[in-house]
């Protein structure tokens, strides 16, 4: 009797620690961390400019979740799968990236892009947050090298998702930063718009977003 007494004893234990145990805390164990890079991004906010209340916070948050998907193994898998143009920045005289590119393809391969962006393990950016008037088709603007870039305010409405949305604003810009620009530097018949299979900046964005809808369908985030 004894015996099943303390049998019972430990099947109501491990029955309790199941209870009480936070649902993604054993799904964020199988995601282990595969890269060690650190973001940290502050922001500034010109004259003309708004942000809605709790922005700070809400930027911490976006920081925090493109961090956790450039560090995951599904990041890196996603990305080594692509293979986008050229973008002109092999022809560049920056040196702030490593420039991998085949002549052949006109190509730059997913893995040269995870490179380049995972090259530094902490990454410090600053978004100046301005005021477009009435232009609406841009969120945000940024140069080579540079890791101050532009958020322009009329998109920074905080509603559901715009922590994620953000987290996708910078790896887009953050994209650029690392040497990748859109098509306007090529000749017109390789341009490719903004396709996410051709644009190495809608490429990444494209694939940091579905990988938080992905987990958050999971309530990972």
């Amino acid at each position: 009797m004894k015996k099943i007494g303390l049998l019972l004893l430990i099947v109501l234990a491990l029955l309790a620690i199941n209870i009480f145990a936070t649902p993604s805390s054993g799904i964020f164990k199988k995601q282990t961390d595969i890269a060690d890079f650190n973001l940290s991004v502050s922001f500034t906010v010109e004259e003309g400019a708004k942000v809605p209340a709790g922005f700070a916070d809400t930027l911490k948050k976006a920081q925090t979740l493109l961090a956790k998907v450039f560090r995951s193994k599904e990041f890196k898998e996603a990305l080594f799968k692509q293979s986008y143009n050229d973008s002109a920045y092999s022809k560049t005289k920056k040196a702030c990236f490593f420039t991998i590119y085949d002549p052949k393809t006109g190509r730059i391969s997913g893995e040269s892009v995870y490179q380049n962006l995972l090259k530094e393990k902490d990454v410090k950016l600053q978004i100046n947050v301005k005021n477009n008037g009435d232009k609406k088709g841009t969120m945000g603007a940024s140069f080579v090298c540079n890791h101050q870039f532009t958020t322009y305010d009329y998109w920074l409405q905080e509603k559901e998702e715009l922590a994620r949305r953000l987290a996708r604003h910078i790896a887009h810009e953050f994209t650029h930063i690392r040497g990748y620009r859109h098509d306007n530097k090529v000749p017109k018949e390789f341009k490719w718009g903004r396709e996410v299979k051709e644009d190495p900046a809608y490429g990444v964005g494209n694939i940091v977003g579905e990988i938080l809808t992905a987990w958050g369908k999971k309530s990972l985030i």
